[in-house]
């Protein structure tokens, strides 16, 4: 078994705790435009979906084709709540100070979204630029196409790569990859999502952010 050498973070929910926010503004939005819906229902159907495919599901679910504009002013209007509203996950920054691997963030965000969350929190200097995006690629999470576009863009084997991910499509890309994945459990029901996690693909399931570098050390160089 490869050694440990690099660490990739997913951004929304795991380094920022962006997912009630934005999955709020998503069902207000939606049910804006004749389209009601919860944000309980847009949590457990979209959680971890790039907007693009949360947008051709929606679509493809009422039959009924968005506002051309649906897309620029949903994101108008999450980036005026996380303005006001964005914090850090908990206890994420004195984990990345600890966490002594190269680090990078591989998100289903745009670059402009990362970048944007990652500056309101002051993790941004963490990562020395090296965010990646589904935009980058041809196809978001769950297919496996960012995180093996960020290992190859880092220098490292699929193998040499943990993931700390915790939306289930965000699992089973870094699964697909050939990762090792580390499951981050916060606000959704403990045992039901470890479980999902786990079927999933996650090798890990931890609930606090303190944990994160211990696991990772236990795992960097395996016996």
């Amino acid at each position: 078994m490869a050694n440990r050498k690099l660490v990739i973070f997913d951004c929304d929910g795991v380094l920022v705790d962006s997912e009630q926010i934005l999955h709020r503004v998503f069902a207000e939005m939606l049910t804006e435009v004749g389209l009601p819906i919860t944000y309980e229902e847009t949590t457990r159907q979209f959680m971890g979906q790039s907007l693009a495919t949360c947008i051709a599901l929606i679509e493809q679910s009422y039959q009924k084709t968005l506002p051309k504009d649906f897309i620029e002013r949903c994101k108008a209007r999450e980036f005026a709540v996380l303005r006001q509203e964005l914090q850090p996950v908990s206890g994420i920054a004195g984990a990345l100070e600890r966490i002594t691997l190269p680090k990078c963030v591989a998100s289903n965000s745009s670059h402009r979204h990362i970048q944007l969350v990652l500056t309101l929190t002051q993790l941004l200097a963490h990562f020395d630029g090296k965010l990646y995006s589904s935009h980058d690629v041809d196809r978001p999470k769950p297919f496996p196409d960012v995180y093996l576009h960020a290992a190859q863009q880092m220098g490292f084997q699929p193998e040499e790569c943990v993931v700390i991910e915790d939306s289930i499509p965000g699992v089973q890309a870094a699964y697909a990859a050939g990762m090792t994945v580390f499951g981050y459990i916060s606000h959704q029901p403990i045992e039901t999502h470890r479980d999902a996690l786990v079927a999933a693909g996650a090798n890990v399931v931890f609930e606090q952010m303190q944990q994160l570098p211990n696991l990772i050390d236990a795992i960097k160089s395996p016996h």
